[in-house]
């Protein structure tokens, strides 16, 4: 079955690819997140797809080393650990955590120089979108932004979604919708994510924290994040969330969505990146990484 988000065309120009959601490992969405880019190469019109995990994954930021983690609480949990290229800090994927990316060539409208701003429009859409699923959510400013970050202490800052970047979504004064981004040659890469069900106790309890300080991150999660569940009797499932996610495109920018298959260049791109994004062995050296 074809899906097809019809209206007017507007910054969009051309339909943008679909790509299947799909249910997969962290190794193989990681790697997939780096093909859709890679694959900008080949085709000249945005793309997006929408993605989970079948079982509870360890993600580290950029900035953070394979220490981070408690390799000895992520071993017993059954959880693998994993290192991204976006954000600055540790996720932890979960199959209630709901993912998006899309990719824009730099010929696109969308498309800035200015990091910052590139994130404003995907905030209106999720904003949009949740107004679709009965939710009043607000964009952070990047005055407040700036101003959270100075006042945000080290070890709120350890767990990605305990920071706030401008444009992304608060609902009730707790961030609802995280945002990251990659930028290569091609293009960018943005990404989006949100929990359908959360505990602020998963995350601190796989990090090398002291057990102070897990109790104190959990306390402070708990303040700043919000799920889905949190905020509604009945939280939406996947295929509701990015039905309104295209309903919010199409109303607030005319853009046309349709279905796509993986080209053969993105297979091959994203089987060569799946090494990359393996998962950390438990014997591995951590020195040098």
């Amino acid at each position: 079955m074809v899906l097809l988000v019809t209206g007017m065309v507007g910054e969009s120009y051309t339909p943008w690819r679909w790509l299947p959601y799909q249910i997969a490992p962290a190794t193989d969405q990681l790697a997939a997140a780096e093909a859709l880019l890679s694959g900008l190469a080949q085709h000249t019109c945005p793309a997006l797809r929408w993605y989970t995990t079948p079982t509870p994954a360890l993600v580290l930021g950029t900035s953070q080393r394979p220490d981070a983690a408690d390799r000895a609480a992520c071993a017993a949990a059954g959880i693998s650990i994993h290192r991204r290229s976006s954000g600055g800090t540790a996720v932890l994927m979960t199959p209630e955590f709901v993912m998006l990316d899309i990719v824009l060539p730099m010929s696109h409208p969308f498309y800035t120089s200015d990091v910052t701003e590139s994130y404003r429009w995907l905030g209106s859409v999720w904003v949009a979108t949740l107004d679709l699923l009965g939710l009043s959510a607000q964009l952070l400013t990047i005055a407040e932004a700036r101003a959270d970050a100075q006042a945000l202490d080290d070890l709120t800052r350890r767990a990605c979604f305990g920071g706030r970047s401008p444009y992304e979504v608060l609902v009730s004064a707790r961030k609802l919708v995280g945002f990251s981004q990659v930028r290569r040659r091609q293009g960018a890469l943005l990404q989006a994510g949100l929990y359908t069900t959360w505990s602020p106790r998963q995350l601190p309890a796989l990090l090398a924290l002291a057990p102070e300080e897990r109790t104190l991150l959990t306390e402070r999660l708990a303040a700043r994040v919000t799920s889905l569940a949190d905020l509604l009797t009945l939280p939406p499932d996947p295929p509701t969330i990015m039905a309104a996610f295209a309903t919010a495109l199409q109303r607030l920018h005319g853009i046309t969505l349709e279905t796509a298959q993986w080209s053969a260049a993105e297979q091959a791109a994203r089987l060569q990146a799946t090494a990359r994004y393996a998962p950390y062995l438990p014997y591995q050296q951590m020195d040098n990484e």
